[in-house]
């Protein structure tokens, strides 16, 4: 399904790149200009392409680069003909446990398929990029095969002039990686994109393993551990750990990082882990910014952020994972430079969420009020 866009600057084109994954861009290299189109107005009659060097964010790789970046990767359903995969970094931070976008797109019975997957995302990123209004959904649906045929996912359907769109997102919590299929066409009555996905789960992946995903898994060669003194056992002169409660919870969970800051023992960063299906593992990474911004905890809330961001957590009553409970920034760090986010009062996966339509002002207020909390104490080891 093609769409013509009006170019106002070559700035917002590659926004719209960079976060929509535009058709045109997953054609060319990274370092090739990305032509634009140009809706035909009373002002440009006659203009219908022009060349920009715009930097392509996306960039072809192989599958197997694929699953370096995202350990429990989809694989392409059976019959189907496989296009590109692509990753995307520019939407991703190292620096937060967040990997590249990754995207594979495919043919099947002779329809074209968008899949994509990132590790690290929340599970309230909109990864997918579908810029339509939804008519039917999100219902939630149960996924066979992923997570041993318990997973939850969501379905959503948009039908308008020019066909249907159809659209299925899961998360898996384990790891914490978002994916995503979306599929356009004409008349999609009676398709069940739902089955593709299923299809799509590559039991390879599990029986191969994954990777450490913090420095206590890559110091010990462990993904699950026995206890929490296990991990703890597993920490060095000068990392640090602490206990802590979250909303959502009764158990303890523990906090451990990889810096501690003398003066006052708290830190910026950590692996949060929490006991899932009787084996200790690791639910998330929370980040703040250097020791002006560390991690806070109060009445069971953990606060995270930047000068920037304004990041909350809790536990998801659903899964028992990390979940983000608000998440507002003012776009400085993503070049938008305009205050965008949620805040969500439940802690369940089909709680409502509420935009953050407040000013700058309530927005500084914000983190005025998160300096207050308590930063989180950790125990250093000797």
């Amino acid at each position: 399904m093609k769409k013509k866009f009006v170019v106002l600057t070559a700035v917002l084109t590659l926004a719209a790149g960079m976060l929509a994954g535009c058709k045109e861009a997953q054609e060319t290299a990274q370092t090739e200009p990305v032509k634009e189109e140009i809706a035909v107005t009373d002002d440009n009659a006659g203009e219908t392409e022009q060349s920009v060097g715009i930097a392509n964010p996306w960039v072809s790789i192989t599958e197997d680069e694929a699953k370096e970046k995202c350990l429990r990767l989809f694989k392409a359903p059976e019959g189907a003909q496989v296009q590109d995969w692509l990753k995307c970094e520019a939407i991703g931070d190292p620096d937060k446990g967040i990997g590249p976008l990754i995207q594979l797109s495919f043919v099947w019975e002779g329809m074209d398929f968008t899949a994509r997957a990132q590790q690290g995302a929340s599970d309230d990123t909109d990864i997918a990029g579908n810029y339509v209004d939804w008519t039917v959904g999100p219902e939630e649906v149960t996924l066979a095969n992923w997570g041993g045929g318990n997973m939850t996912g969501k379905f959503y359907r948009s039908i308008n002039d020019s066909g249907y769109v159809d659209m299925i997102t899961w998360y898996d919590y384990e790891i914490g990686i978002s994916y995503s299929l979306s599929v356009a066409a004409k008349d999609l009555d009676g398709f069940d994109i739902q089955a593709i996905a299923e299809q799509m789960y590559n039991e390879e992946n599990d029986t191969e393993g994954y990777g450490p995903s913090d420095f206590v898994q890559e110091q010990s060669g462990k993904i699950s551990f026995d206890s929490y003194d296990d991990v703890i056992s597993a920490l060095t002169a000068g990392q640090g750990y602490a206990y802590i409660k979250l909303y959502g919870s009764d158990e303890e969970l523990l906090a451990v990082t990889d810096l501690v800051f003398e003066a006052d023992h708290s830190a910026y960063e950590a692996s949060i882990y929490g006991i899932l299906d009787g084996k200790v593992a690791q639910l998330s990474l929370v980040s703040g910014s250097g020791s002006a911004y560390p991690l806070r905890l109060a009445d069971g809330i953990l606060y995270a952020g930047t000068n920037h961001s304004y990041e909350t957590y809790f536990i998801s009553a659903d899964f028992g994972g990390l979940m983000m409970k608000d998440y507002i920034t003012d776009g400085v760090d993503s070049g938008t430079n305009e205050l965008s986010g949620f805040t969500r009062q439940d802690n369940t996966f089909d709680g409502e969420t509420t935009d953050f339509t407040g000013s700058q002002e309530e927005f500084e207020k914000l983190l005025a009020e998160r300096e207050n909390k308590p930063a989180i104490e950790f125990t250093v080891v000797e």
